[in-house]
């Protein structure tokens, strides 16, 4: 009798612990995702919230007092924040606006210190936001941190070694922050294609493992190993 309530306990406390877990797992993305809505509304529509404020303070209007009116004043923030992009990129697309712009660059491009700045941020975005521009070309598996065991690794771009030697940069972000982690140069024999999208690498990353596929299907790339069949 006493050995059947202590498997019934044990049993109770197992079933709690699967219960909760499953509770967390479908609360923590509802979470995180309204606290990452949360913040870019705040950031972005707080950007011109001081400027509507002293518009409202010029034409004698009252200044918010609740935390509705704080709501109201960020969200025509956002709006005029959407708006003002719109029209900053009409007129970056014309003439005058392109010859302004150059001027500028030209301008950072000469400062000390800037320049450095600038020009890194500059590439970056450019490299993640436009068309037909991928940031990270392929998803590949690479021995990393020492040979034998397998790590995610995006192809990123590829460089030379003393204008002789081919390498690929690949990129290996760590678990479960991927906005981190190294970068490495190795040759394309040393790296093995997959059949992972970079979705589904992330979601890999993210959830630790959690989320990642049944089968990853990895192989040599066929040109580089018959090339290197016949070294």
């Amino acid at each position: 009798m006493e050995e059947n309530n202590l498997g019934m306990v044990a049993q109770f406390k197992k079933d709690v612990r699967r219960r909760m877990l499953t509770g967390l797992l479908l609360i923590l993305p509802v979470y995180v995702t309204y606290f990452v809505v949360k913040f870019l509304f705040g950031f972005v529509g707080g950007t011109l919230s001081p400027v509507i404020k002293k518009i409202l303070q010029f034409y004698g209007v009252a200044l918010p007092r609740s935390s509705l009116d704080e709501f109201i004043i960020t969200f025509l923030g956002l709006i005029l924040t959407f708006i003002s992009l719109y029209f900053i990129g009409i007129f970056a697309a014309n003439f005058v606006g392109k010859a302004i712009i150059t001027y500028f660059e030209n301008l950072l491009t000469k400062t000390p210190f800037v320049k450095n700045i600038y020009s890194s941020v500059k590439q970056i975005i450019h490299s993640v936001s436009l068309p037909g521009k991928q940031s990270f070309k392929r998803v590949v598996l690479v021995d990393f941190p020492k040979e034998g065991t397998k790590s995610i690794g995006f192809v990123t771009g590829a460089t030379q070694y003393n204008n002789e030697k081919k390498f690929i940069c690949v990129f290996i972000p760590t678990t479960p922050n991927p906005t981190t982690g190294f970068l490495i140069f190795v040759t394309e024999n040393d790296v093995m294609d997959s059949n992972l999208s970079v979705e589904e690498a992330f979601k890999t990353l993210f959830s630790g493992g959690v989320l990642a596929p049944k089968d990853i299907i990895a192989s040599f790339k066929t040109g580089n190993t018959h090339n290197s069949s016949q070294d």
